[in-house]
């Protein structure tokens, strides 16, 4: 999560997607399978349900073939005809003895409703007839909504030549009959066209009225004597099974689950990891940055202790000379010749002075005092009482800050930053010490013009009793440090772009209150 975005880390997400990937391959593999193994069970009963259909047309033809006979016997007796048809005809079977006459054939003895005698038959019948022979030829279809009409035909050489018999059936296509109770039809939705479209005028049998069928069909042919019609068959239900249907789509959620628990499991272990490396490179920092304050605790402890004698024992001692010194100057009978040895003396006691001044204000261990104040008066107190050389320019640029803080310990603070400043330009130059407020901080900035710092000491301007300058202490920035990281602070020195160097203090402006000194 980062900046209130959850970001999955590539090792997970790529897993997650290799799974995901491989479940969906096998989804369609799977799919594939059972889509085959239905269109092959599809194919299986469709073909098995026309051989039904054939055989109730076979059924059919047999009344035809009975009849043919007697017809050969009595060379087209109209009469004899009639006499052996009636009992076969009624409902909606009619049967017909027709003989060619000119271009089509007439109607010459009729068993039945569906035709009257001596009516000419219509061409696409007479087209049908003329094509009888000893096998059965299936006559014009029509289905006007309701009723469907078929017919079987027989001809020469069953029956003299110049005649035919013809059966016409006329039922409800969507009526069961033994052909659709058959088993193949209770698993499937098919209907029977006289033509390979599935054209509505040409529709037999059906055992669904939801025509035409839309979904995965198959079409088989449908043997009819001579002549054939055409299934078109759909699965009511998938013929693998059930379960064979739905397990592409189990496994596809099964595993793209297991794809996204997968992720979750190693999202979660390089989180961890992730966790704890942070935790250890934290603790290692923090160990490390508690080993050097030790190292330096430990080497300043020493160190305090020998500062602590050597200021106690150098203060007075160097008062009393510098006291004797003047007092000397003062009896001398001739001060011109005495004077340049004096001033010696004076400048080297003021040195060591100033040393045991440093040394006892750095090992000092004492909590800021913290109170209101206002860094601009504090400033001017501090720039008025050090001395600023002739040739050196000074810019303010303090705003109104303020800030709880130890005023005397700011006031140490500047004056260590001034002082510096000042010896950094022997030659003159300018100084520019500006403060303005950052969010919580207080921000000073203490900018001469310099020669500037070699940035690779820059660390070690703030160890004690390391300088540049032969005639330094080393301890300036060194206390200046110590100050502001007792005030919860922070301290950097840079150069500056024009030359110089810049010295940045960021103050808290509401330290905590349980500051130690640091």
């Amino acid at each position: 999560m980062k900046n209130g975005t959850w970001r999955a880390s590539p090792l997970a997400l790529v897993s997650a997607l290799v799974i995901a990937a491989a479940a969906i391959l096998g989804f369609f593999l799977a799919k594939h399978s059972v889509d085959g193994q239905n269109q092959a069970l599809l194919t299986e009963d469709a073909t098995q349900a026309a051989g039904y259909v054939s055989s109730l047309i076979s059924t059919l033809s047999s009344t035809l073939d009975a009849l043919a006979p007697g017809v050969t016997s009595t060379n087209g007796s109209p009469a004899a005809f009639e006499a052996q048809a009636k009992p076969l005809a009624g409902g909606p079977f009619t049967l017909l003895l027709a003989r060619k006459s000119g271009a089509n054939f007439v109607a010459i003895a009729v068993a039945g409703n569906g035709f009257k005698k001596g009516q000419v038959l219509d061409d696409r019948l007479t087209a049908a007839l003329d094509k009888a022979g000893s096998s059965v030829v299936p006559g014009p279809v029509t289905y006007d909504g309701k009723m469907s009409t078929f017919g079987l035909g027989l001809g020469t050489p069953l029956v003299p030549a110049g005649f035919a018999i013809y059966e016409l059936v006329t039922l409800d296509p969507f009526v069961a009959t033994n052909a659709t109770q058959a088993q193949p039809f209770h698993v499937l939705q098919a209907a029977v066209y006289a033509t390979r479209a599935s054209t509505p005028s040409q529709l037999v049998l059906a055992n669904t009225r939801a025509l035409p069928l839309r979904g995965d069909t198959f079409g088989a042919p449908v043997a009819v004597g001579s002549g054939s019609w055409w299934i078109v068959a759909e699965a009511k239900s998938p013929l693998a099974g059930r379960f064979p249907n739905a397990a592409p789509y189990v496994v596809l959620v099964f595993v793209l689950l297991l794809a996204l628990a997968v992720g979750s499991v190693i999202e979660v272990v390089v989180r961890r990891h992730r966790y704890a490396s942070a935790l250890v490179d934290q603790r290692t920092t923090e160990l490390l940055a508690s080993q050097e304050a030790l190292v330096r605790s430990e080497r300043l402890s020493a160190v305090g202790q020998m500062t602590t004698v050597v200021g106690h024992e150098l203060r007075n001692p160097l008062g009393a000379v510098m006291n004797a010194l003047y007092m000397l100057r003062r009896s001398l009978g001739d001060p011109a010749a005495a004077e340049p040895h004096l001033a010696v003396a004076e400048r080297q006691t003021a040195r060591a002075v100033n040393l045991a001044q440093d040394l006892t204000a750095y090992m000092r261990e004492r909590d800021p005092e913290l109170a209101p104040m206002d860094l601009g008066e504090v400033l001017s107190d501090v720039l008025e009482v050090t001395p600023k050389p002739a040739n050196v320019v000074v810019v303010e640029d303090v705003g109104a800050v303020e800030l709880n803080a130890d005023s005397k310990q700011i006031a140490q603070i500047l004056t260590n930053l001034v002082d510096n400043a000042y010896q950094a330009m022997p030659e003159g130059g300018s100084l520019r010490i500006a403060a303005r407020v950052e969010g919580n901080a207080a921000v000073i900035t203490v900018e001469d013009s310099g020669e500037g710092i070699d940035q690779e000491l820059v660390e070690r301007f703030f160890e004690p009793f390391f300088t540049t300058r032969t005639d330094g202490t080393g301890l300036g920035l060194a206390i200046v440090r110590r100050l502001t990281e007792g005030h919860g602070g922070e301290i950097s020195i840079q150069n500056g772009q024009a030359g110089g160097a810049i010295v940045t203090v960021r103050l808290p402006i509401e330290p905590s209150r349980e500051l130690a000194w640091r």
